[in-house]
């Protein structure tokens, strides 16, 4: 019987990884996430991952039917160094057509959900002390509706009294939500999927505003619903006479999926 030798350059392991077996333990990582969000303003999906663990060398996710569907690795001076936390996020092409944007991808969010199947997704990596790495994590099609923010979107502010608020919503959108896809039992019910917390993020409605580019972020429990923004945060802009922000509300759900909607308002002194 022919001899694979496992000392081979880097470039020839990705076909010899079953062949040569790792030596050491099959160890847990450290955080693993898998989450759809979708922004119901701009009408897009995205699909997102993070894997966290100690200097890894070598990284793959296979799907829910065995599929991979991203494998990576470290080479020369990172590959001594090693790897730890790695996060991504797909492309988030529309969910529908925007006679704005014609040339922009469009993806129905029936197909995007074929894509990506609901489930247990294998994540796998070899570390620096010979180590596997080892872990799945669950990919759920339970989508919070998207915020009712109308209550704020559009409004004019007294700089000292700017409030954000908003309301659970009942849909994924105008763009995004199908409802057949409930009606089938695809998808959860987005107004019965329970919401664990919001994230609200205020930003400049230009992104020359400041240098640096400054953000207001804050994330809320279930229960609270507005946010009385700092008159300091907007008072970084007086000084370049910009009063146009940007507001985003995120609706999260237990496993992490979380989804946005977007809107603006002015401030006054």
């Amino acid at each position: 019987m022919k001899t694979i030798n496992c000392a081979l350059p880097v470039v020839l392991l990705t076909a010899l990884t079953a062949a040569c077996p790792v030596k050491g333990e099959i160890v847990e990582w450290d955080e693993l996430k898998l989450i759809i969000e979708i922004n119901a303003t701009d009408g897009d999906a995205g699909f997102h991952a993070l894997a966290d663990a100690g200097a890894w060398r070598w990284f793959r996710i296979d799907d829910p039917n065995g599929n991979k569907i991203l494998a990576m690795r470290a080479t020369g001076i990172l590959r001594d160094q090693g790897m730890t936390e790695n996060f991504f996020e797909s492309a988030e092409p529309l969910c529908e057509p925007d006679e704005e944007e014609p040339d922009e991808l469009v993806v129905t969010f029936a197909e995007f959900i074929d894509r990506f199947p609901a489930g247990d997704y294998l994540f796998r990596a070899n570390n620096n002390e010979g180590d596997r790495v080892k872990g799945t994590v669950e990919l759920t099609y339970n989508l919070p509706a998207a915020p009712d923010i109308s209550m704020t979107d559009e409004s004019e502010q007294p700089i000292d009294e700017v409030i954000v608020e908003w309301a659970p919503g009942v849909d994924l959108g105008e763009k995004c939500h199908d409802q057949s896809l409930v009606a089938d039992g695809i998808i959860a019910d987005p107004a019965d999927v329970e919401i664990v917390g919001w994230e609200l993020v205020v930003e400049p409605d230009d992104e020359e505003a400041s240098e640096p580019f400054r953000k207001y972020t804050v994330q809320l429990p279930p229960e609270q619903t507005s946010v009385l923004v700092p008159a300091e945060y907007f008072e970084l802009f007086l000084d370049e006479d910009f009063d146009e922000f940007k507001f985003e509300v995120g609706a999260i759900e237990e496993s992490g999926n979380q989804t946005f909607s977007e809107g603006t308002f002015t401030v006054s002194d």
